[in-house]
């Protein structure tokens, strides 16, 4: 059984959900009316990754059975998937910077400005462009109003607005949603997932198919994200003194940034529940414990502690002003403790 993926009209480019882009992006090139720079954005996870690289082998596939589409086996397909292909140009944050550099655009601009050596063009794609520096952005933009002969930019972001307006006003921006867990659990399953992981997975993925693929790949990793979203409604049912003896014995915690990011999924999950029918049984834990009000709030109050810490912020002060801001737990009807139990 081949994995779940979008299929559209034919075309499959092996992505999981997002089947408007895809369509969309096959529409253009099998009509020649694919722009010359495009902004994928989305929440970590949502595969704006897998897009990036299935769209550039839709470019430089050597063999399409159809305009628009990419055959996966041909020379050009198989390296764009492993990063290779020398037309591709894959450019992405050294672990030992904070973005993407100036000095990376530049090569890559000296790259782009060549003839492609074995295709038909030559594609670049940019990864978490939101990270890059000011320098940086400000030399791509030269080439964005500039773009050469048969080449083609792919860049991608948490959001648009993370990116400088010079940038994604040049872009064709292709906004990522998350996922129906049905659709991921159908993926997760036909690539050989027992059907209680497969369904766990997707449930705690919150609508991310990359994302729910390494909680399989990562079993661990999935307890903890489990556990913490488990936590987060008994946090939510606390008075303030107990929240403040929790933000104390987390303060050291090597793995808050995970907890709080289970804990936005867990929120986002909460929302979705309240406005749609079923919601309840996608998220037992957190069912009845939020309303969608008080969602929205749980996540703005995580975003903003996230961003706190990520510029340094006193740990223990961000944690506090957390649980001041995180809202009250509602009463849950019995049948929603014992399936959330």
């Amino acid at each position: 059984m081949r994995p779940a993926s979008a299929r559209i009209g034919g075309v499959d480019w092996g992505v999981v959900g997002h089947r408007w882009a895809v369509e969309l992006l096959a529409r253009q090139l099998a009509r020649g009316t694919n722009h010359h720079a495009y902004l994928i954005t989305g929440p970590d996870g949502v595969g704006r990754q897998r897009l990036a690289l299935a769209l550039a082998r839709a470019v430089l596939c050597e063999r399409p059975p159809r305009p628009g589409d990419s055959c996966g086996e041909c020379r050009a397909c198989e390296q764009v998937g492993r990063r290779v292909y020398p037309d591709l140009h894959v450019v992405e944050r050294a672990d030992d910077r904070q973005g993407i550099t100036i000095e990376q655009i530049r090569d890559l601009q000296r790259q782009l400005s060549l003839a492609p050596l074995a295709g038909r063009a030559r594609v670049g794609i940019l990864l978490e462009m939101e990270k890059a520096s000011e320098g940086a952005a400000n030399a791509l933009l030269k080439t964005l109003e500039e773009p050469a002969e048969r080449v083609v930019l792919i860049l991608t972001a948490s959001e648009a607005e993370a990116v400088p307006p010079t940038i994604a006003s040049r872009c064709e921006v292709l906004a990522l949603r998350p996922v129906a867990d049905e659709e991921i659990e159908q993926h997760l399953m036909a690539r050989g997932a027992e059907a209680t992981a497969a369904r766990q997975a997707a449930r705690l993925a919150a609508g991310r198919p990359e994302l729910a693929l390494r909680f399989l790949d990562e079993p661990a990793l999935l307890a903890r994200r489990e556990a913490y979203r488990v936590e987060l409604a008994d946090v939510l049912g606390m008075n303030l003194a107990g929240r403040f003896v929790q933000a104390d014995a987390w303060k050291d915690d090597d793995d808050l940034e995970e907890r709080l990011l289970a804990w936005m999924e867990g929120g986002r999950a909460a929302l979705r529940g309240s406005l749609a029918d079923g919601g309840a049984a996608r998220s037992a834990e957190m069912s009845g414990v939020l309303d969608a009000d008080a969602a929205r709030r749980l996540l703005l109050a995580i975003v903003r502690t996230l961003e706190g810490l990520r510029q340094n912020a006193n740990v223990r002060l961000a944690l506090e002003t957390l649980m001041l801001d995180l809202p009250q737990a509602r009463a849950r009807p019995p049948e929603a403790r014992r399936a959330a139990g």
